[in-house]
């Protein structure tokens, strides 16, 4: 099942293969991939196929949603949702380097925000960043999210645990 939501400037969509090679290329930068704790560095297209693969397993559920972020039909980053239930997901998302600061990444987020709420019934979104992801944080911020703690996580890029601010953002139905 092919997802899809449409921003002001950015079409996210289900990931297919033709991705592939572009989302390596991209998660090759470790500027980027330094801030995901999900994605391995260096990224190679073996993952990316992977990746691509697992979404298409997980295409039917309503606790995982992943895509890749469009501009002008070129990839230019991913987002996602992910959680045990529909009720509580968690939020996440990457922008190319060479995209940055032009609020694509709230832009995104935004429009998943929107998706989670009114496609998938959520009533609650999680994220965490990394401590001195100063750029992630000021994103959520901007998006309303508020901050409930503190935890440690593994990063695949980093390869060890990683302090992680946490927030949460309460959806209105």
């Amino acid at each position: 099942m092919s997802r899809e939501v449409q921003t002001q400037r950015l079409r996210l969509r289900t990931p297919n293969a033709k991705d592939a090679g572009e989302l390596t290329r991209l998660l090759g930068d470790w500027e980027v991939v330094k801030w995901l704790a999900r994605v391995p560095h260096p990224y190679r297209l073996a993952d990316a196929n992977e990746f691509i693969k697992n979404v298409g397993a997980t295409a039917s559920s309503d606790c995982e949603s992943n895509f890749t972020v469009h501009l002008d039909g070129k990839v230019i980053g991913g987002a996602g949702l992910t959680g045990e239930t529909a009720a509580v997901l968690e939020l996440g998302y990457w922008i190319a380097r060479e995209h940055w600061g032009c609020g694509y990444a709230t832009e995104a987020a935004a429009g998943l925000i929107g998706y989670a709420e009114t496609t998938l019934g959520c009533a609650r979104l999680e994220a965490s960043y990394q401590k001195d992801n100063l750029a992630s944080a000021r994103v959520l911020r901007k998006l309303g999210f508020r901050l409930c703690g503190e935890k440690s996580i593994f990063s695949l890029s980093r390869n060890r645990d990683v302090s992680c601010t946490c927030v949460f953002l309460d959806l209105k139905h």
